[in-house]
């Protein structure tokens, strides 16, 4: 089967997908879809496909042999320095792609011959920074030798002292001091202190190189951790969903299409949607009734159709064995339900009401979430 990732969504055979056609969802995210030439089959498919876990892990494993590689000093920091390019290019990491890409083919420089502003600020990153005392003021520069120029010299220092040799023999009055102060002791003690120094920027640059490694290797095990826990939740209230209330699952395609956009009136429609969605998921749990009901607390309620939120608070009062669980569940929904029946008026009355991007996408969530934690009541 061909598969083809189209604005989030994956669909088989996506450019003969015509406008309209009926999707059916599958495991990709949340909201992705498969596109087929038959009608839509309600009955979810426990397909392996998810979108970017394929590059998820191949992105913690690779970062996690170039930290292994760095620590046991396996290869040469400038094949170290490749893998931290393509591990970058994977993320889509661009301070990491700049940090990495100027460390294998070095820093530019304008047409002045001066550091561009992003060479000059990726080279903090790679610990190339350093003080020099001119004038009793204290400045700053940046050593840009390449990693592969610092290695090269470091072998060729090490053949060097191998060359510097003295004499084989000596009359007995010259001291083990005076042999240090030949010709050729001085060389050799100007080469190892050459080698010392630029061993001591590749460590530095190595170890900055490290971190920057292991910040992103830890980002990962979280995302891996946390994706972990929230994909099982998510299977279980997706496939409960579908048994309960298909229509949902359709709306939320509908919402994530708008989330897709750039205008902010289809973010209120995607929060408008997921009003609808509570409520058609209120109709199939607790169907509305036009006669009221009466709480312990001697108050009484409507649960109507427009009253999904009265509905959903009792479904959950009446199926969590815990006061603490069905307060906090309960209280969440009364808050957002609240705040999307507002929004849901002011767009019904035509008044103007400022929805950002990140506040729709947080009902969106909050929506998704809510439902889950109701479905795994049931």
């Amino acid at each position: 089967m061909e598969v083809t990732s189209l604005h989030g969504f994956i669909y088989e055979n996506a450019a003969r997908c015509p406008a309209g056609r009926r999707f059916k969802q599958i495991y990709v995210d949340t909201f992705s879809t498969v596109c087929y030439n038959s009608p839509i089959d309600l009955k979810l498919k426990k397909w392996e496909i998810v979108m970017n876990s394929d590059r998820l892990k191949e992105c913690t494993n690779l970062s996690a042999e170039i930290l292994k590689n760095i620590e046991l000093s396996e290869i040469p920091l400038t094949n170290i320095i490749l893998k931290g390019l393509r591990l970058c290019r994977l993320m889509n990491d661009t301070d990491g792609v700049l940090l990495f890409s100027f460390e294998s083919s070095g820093y530019p420089e304008d047409d002045d011959g001066n550091m561009t502003a992003d060479a000059w600020r990726i080279s903090k990153i790679a610990g190339r920074r350093y003080f020099k005392k001119e004038d009793k003021k204290r400045t700053e520069y940046a050593n840009l030798t390449l990693v592969s120029q610092l290695e090269q010299n470091i072998e060729t220092g090490k053949m060097r002292i191998q060359a510097a040799h003295d004499p084989t023999s000596y009359s007995g009055d010259i001291t083990p001091l005076a042999i240090a102060h030949t010709k050729g002791g001085q060389e050799r003690l100007a080469i190892a202190n050459d080698i010392a120094s630029q061993t001591k920027w590749i460590g530095k640059i190595s170890g900055k190189l490290y971190d920057y490694v292991l910040n992103i290797y830890s980002r990962l095990q979280y995302g891996n951790i946390m994706e972990d826990i929230f994909t099982e939740s998510r299977i279980s209230t997706n496939e409960k969903l579908m048994e309960l209330c298909p229509d949902s699952i359709r709306k939320f395609i509908s919402v994530y299409e708008n989330m897709d956009s750039d205008n902010p009136e289809d973010w209120a429609n995607a929060i408008h949607s997921c009003r609808r969605i509570l409520n058609d998921f209120a109709d199939s749990i607790y169907p509305p009734s036009d006669d009221p009901i009466t709480l312990k607390n001697g108050k009484t309620i409507k649960i109507g159709k427009d009253q999904y939120i009265n509905r959903l608070i009792q479904f959950i009062a009446g199926k969590s064995d815990s006061k603490t669980y069905s307060s906090v569940v309960g209280a969440d929904l009364q808050s957002i339900g609240e705040r999307l029946d507002a929004i849901n008026n002011a767009v019904c009355k035509g008044t103007h009401t400022d929805i950002t991007k990140d506040e729709a996408s947080r009902y969106l969530i909050h929506t998704y979430l809510l439902i889950g934690d109701i479905i795994h009541l049931m």
